[in-house]
């Protein structure tokens, strides 16, 4: 019998679907924004050799969430523009809910989803299989392949007392991702710096890479991986 999940059950069962898939895992959400706890549930699940298909339809993927699907084995990307159901499944059970695949919506909004389990409701999960196909059928495939980290350095020229920071580059809340303005000094979007400041904790450890936005781990005190501290440092 299906089973009412709300937000913390909602995403409890979603990493789970993940983390127990063995053969296939098909992910739905118009927004994809991978947390970095499901992006290295993913990995897991890639290492498992899972067959993976991940199904969007709402904004551009950034650089580095390309970048990071793309290390991944075993996993296809497709984007269906009118795409706005959220359902994650495996090959025996699955969840359809408001929440979609980022992790604002797993930490801030209120969300509501249903467990549907293969071996209990064999006749709604079917169903539910035949219209994830039907959408994965009339999607877009969407080409995987790792790119160049968007690390743009600029030289200082004679005279330009301007601090390096100040240039205009555009980097990630370490936090959420956003995109930001370039500053090792101010690395959080405003509204992710205001709940930082309730506590100031300088090495609280967030998701990315201020500069080029990979995953990582970082802080207020380090916001930036080692490749980039180096490239900044040379500038």
């Amino acid at each position: 019998m299906a089973e009412f999940l709300t937000t913390n059950g909602t995403s409890y069962h979603i990493e789970n679907i993940i983390i127990e898939a063995k053969n296939k895992l098909v992910l739905i959400s118009p927004y994809l924004q991978l947390s970095k706890t499901f992006y290295e549930r993913l990995k897991d699940a890639s290492n498992k050799n899972v067959s993976i298909k991940i199904i969007y339809g709402k904004d551009e993927l950034k650089p580095n969430e390309k970048n990071s699907l793309a290390e991944l084995k075993n996993v296809e990307l497709f984007y269906f523009q009118n795409l706005h159901a959220k359902c994650y499944l495996n090959e025996s059970k699955m969840v359809i809910t408001s929440m979609n695949m980022y992790e604002f919506s797993e930490k801030t909004n209120r969300e509501m989803g249903v467990l549907i389990d293969k071996n209990s409701d064999k006749e709604l999960f079917e169903k539910a299989i035949a219209e994830t196909l039907s959408i994965l059928q009339s999607a877009e495939p969407i080409q995987l392949k790792k790119s160049d980290r968007q690390t743009t350095s600029y030289t200082k020229s004679n005279g330009d007392t301007t601090p390096k920071y100040q240039k205009k580059i555009i980097g990630y809340c370490i936090r959420c991702e956003m995109r930001i303005d370039y500053n090792p000094e101010k690395p959080y979007c405003t509204d992710c710096y205001y709940v930082w400041a309730q506590y100031e904790n300088m090495t609280y450890t967030e998701n990315v890479c201020h500069r080029c936005g990979e995953y990582d781990e970082t802080s207020m005190s380090k916001p930036q991986d080692i490749h980039c501290y180096n490239l900044w440092k040379k500038e």
